[in-house]
């Protein structure tokens, strides 16, 4: 947990490149304020135009994805189980993992990014998460101590190159007896292709859930995976 003095220099050093906002969120009956960029779309745009941003350098960390919102459902509806420890890998702005740790569950947010990581801390700081720590991960160079009942992940299977580094953080971090839950959207061949490579070694279920929104229907992909024994 940040010092308030840490606390406030993070948010100086932030909002002098961003355009910073509290988001008032809600999913079920957990309520929180999660840090983002204002006005994200017009963001997005100016700097598009104004450096060139390409999908290698594209900021997808700063959205919470239709995947995360079905994700952070499900861990408020499940008993924090004492001492039951979750690591979210890919957290972004750490939508899920703040609503779990909200819950009452032992929550590691994890990203690469170090602003993804700096959002995420002024929100565990902000809303008081004493139960939620965010630290460093690289998939392809894992450091991080510690292993954990669940990984939960939301949209982080849309790159080939990621899958085998993938993999090696579920075989390091994850407790016997444990398990994996990733939500996707539904789009492009990850997913399939993904769950081709594991299948090997994991047994998978998979159910398709609706998210209403925007008056539309949309449909995420929510994978339970546990190691065959």
């Amino acid at each position: 947990m940040l010092t308030a003095n840490v606390a406030k220099e993070l948010w100086q050093e932030l909002s002098g490149r961003y355009n910073l906002e509290w988001a008032p969120i809600q999913v079920g009956q957990i309520k929180l304020e999660i840090l983002q960029i204002r006005d994200l779309e017009d963001y997005l745009v100016s700097n598009i135009e104004a450096q060139g941003l390409s999908l290698e350098n594209f900021p997808y960390w700063a959205m919470v994805w239709d995947a995360a919102l079905v994700l952070a459902d499900f861990l408020v509806k499940q008993e924090p189980a004492a001492p039951r420890r979750i690591l979210e890998i890919g957290a972004g702005l750490g939508f899920a993992g703040l609503c779990a740790a909200a819950r009452g569950h032992l929550v590691t947010l994890t990203d690469n990014t170090p602003d993804a990581l700096a959002f995420a801390r002024l929100s565990v700081f902000h809303n008081n998460l004493t139960n939620a720590r965010v630290e460093y991960l690289d998939w392809s160079a894992p450091t991080l101590d510690g292993n954990f009942d669940w990984i939960i992940g939301s949209d982080i299977l849309y790159e080939i190159k990621n899958f085998s580094p993938v993999m090696q953080v579920f075989g390091k971090y994850l407790k016997p007896g444990g398990k994996i839950i990733l939500t996707q959207g539904i789009r492009g061949t990850g997913p399939k292709a993904f769950f081709d490579l594991i299948k090997p070694g994991y047994t998978v279920r998979y159910q398709e859930k609706k998210l209403h929104s925007g008056g539309e229907g949309k449909k995420i992909l929510f994978f339970e995976i546990k190691p065959r024994k």
